[in-house]
């Protein structure tokens, strides 16, 4: 499996740009995410519920409608996120955020580097404009040249 973390300010594209590797990268395997957010909220009705029983104290719980699922779990550990994942036989993880970890990361716009550790990549987003494919062609083939997650 392949982890590559993106990193930036608010608003600075990293949705989106995760949203345009999703769909060039599936087209090499399949593709996971985390997401590091400071407050989670579910779109989803049926999270209401869900998460009512993991507030009661459920350790794991899954939620199922139609064709989707959602998963609340206890772990906020990254590691154990990442090794999950590797064990789901995800081809690729792309992280959102996590700018203290040791994992790659491609840094959007002006990411003050003294931050964050591990830049390899950088991608200079002019406010607002859009990202060039050959800018995400590019990344694919930097995502695919990494080495495998330990």
């Amino acid at each position: 499996m392949k982890v590559i973390s993106i990193v930036g300010k608010q608003k600075s594209g990293k949705t989106s740009l995760i949203e345009r590797l999703i769909a060039s990268l599936k087209f090499y395997g399949s593709v996971g995410c985390i997401k590091h957010a400071q407050e989670l909220e579910f779109a989803m009705p049926i999270a209401r519920d869900t998460d009512r029983f993991f507030t009661a104290g459920a350790e794991v719980v899954v939620g199922v409608s139609g064709e989707r699922s959602i998963k609340l779990s206890g772990s906020r550990d990254l590691a154990e996120l990442i090794e999950e994942m590797k064990r789901s036989g995800i081809t690729f993880l792309l992280v959102e955020g996590f700018k203290s970890s040791a994992l790659p990361k491609v840094a959007l716009s002006e990411y003050p580097p003294d931050e964050v550790k591990n830049i390899r990549k950088r991608v200079e987003l002019k406010g607002g404009t859009e990202l060039p494919e050959t800018v995400v062609q590019e990344l694919v083939e930097f995502i695919l040249a990494l080495d495998e997650y330990a």
